[in-house]
């Protein structure tokens, strides 16, 4: 398991022992003021909306809280997403680049170290295959043994225009919401650390408790995310990016935020059947084993096609090689002796 991808702050020229801390300030003031425009833009819109004779502010103001409604889920998600352009400002302004191009890591053409790739696409589009199946599965489970778990989806949705609205902003939002987290915790914070502590465990586990805080949850749903976090962590490390928890992020967010709004379940609870904490802390530990699968399958592919390119190169190489013939001169071959007496 390689340590480059944590140590891309301490590889930067312009770096210093004290350049992580600033980017961290940095984009908490960044952060800061995103959150101020963003409550600017609130108070616009409620003004406009309370002048329309469409409610009081106060009503206005409960459901930006409130998960259950458009504007709570819109708020919520573009809160956590507002992460990522502080930290990319922060970044560029103390590095001189964008965090964007520290997403993953490889090697440089001559092999001379890592360096940064960006985001990998293909990769990002393989994890969410192997992420699909996994939740879809886990999914139908609690349905199937634990009637009610998953609120009235099994007795027929209801749809709407309210539904429909809030399915559109989950797919339109989640998935940069979950790559914001992805960015702030397994991106930035490992970095941070990385640059300081050698050991890749501390960038892993560091950055663990502010996650878990960050959801509002009971004790076991707060367990569960402490061992999403530590299982993303350590993929992260071993794929060298941030694709894999990228992809399992908004796979798990799409689907817990889609069925609850399908389901009409309670978008604000803290707390869920113990079923659902069970098989909500099992599908991170089968999505690590099949990327760990898929990647040294992958691997071994890519080491046959070289095998095989350098043996094809080998042999046209041999090939292209001049034929000499060796010519023996009789004379000089035979060993002339004196016959004996």
């Amino acid at each position: 398991m390689s340590t480059d991808f944590i140590r891309q702050f301490r590889s930067q020229p312009q770096h210093r022992w004290y350049s992580p801390l600033l980017v961290v300030v940095l984009t908490a003031v960044f952060y800061g003021v995103g959150l101020i425009i963003q409550f600017g833009g609130f108070l616009v819109w409620a003004l406009i909306v309370i002048d329309g004779g469409n409610g009081d502010f106060d009503s206005l103001a409960e459901t930006m809280v409130d998960f259950n409604t458009l504007n709570g889920i819109v708020n919520g998600l573009i809160t956590v997403i507002l992460m990522w352009p502080a930290a990319e400002l922060a970044t560029r302004i103390v590095y001189r680049r964008w965090f964007w191009s520290m997403i993953s890591v490889g090697r440089g053409p001559s092999y001379s170290g890592a360096v940064g790739r960006g985001l990998r696409w293909g990769l990002l589009g393989r994890y969410m295959l192997l992420g699909l199946p996994v939740w879809g599965i886990a999914a139908v489970v609690p349905i199937v043994f634990s009637p009610g778990a998953m609120g009235d989806l099994t007795s027929g949705v209801q749809w709407d225009g309210r539904v429909a609205a809030m399915l559109v902003a989950v797919f339109l939002l989640v998935p940069f919401q979950a790559a914001a987290e992805e960015v702030i915790f397994r991106g930035l914070a490992m970095n941070v650390i990385g640059s300081w502590l050698k050991h890749p465990a501390w960038a892993v586990l560091i950055p663990v408790p502010f996650f878990v805080f960050g959801h509002l949850y009971d004790l076991p749903g707060l367990i569960d995310v402490g061992i999403f976090a530590v299982i993303v962590g350590v993929l992260t490390l071993y794929t060298n990016g941030l694709e894999v928890g990228m992809a399992f992020h908004i796979v798990n967010n799409i689907f817990a935020l889609g069925l609850g709004v399908l389901s009409g379940a309670d978008m604000n609870a803290t707390s869920g059947p113990a079923i659902e904490t069970v098989i909500s802390i099992s599908v991170p530990i089968v999505f690590a084993v099949l990327v760990v699968l898929d990647t040294r399958r992958r691997q071994r592919t890519e080491e046959s096609r070289e095998e095989r390119g350098n043996r094809k190169a080998n042999q046209q190489t041999n090939s292209d090689l001049p034929t000499t013939t060796r010519v023996c001169t009789v004379g000089r071959a035979h060993d002339h002796r004196e016959p004996r007496a």
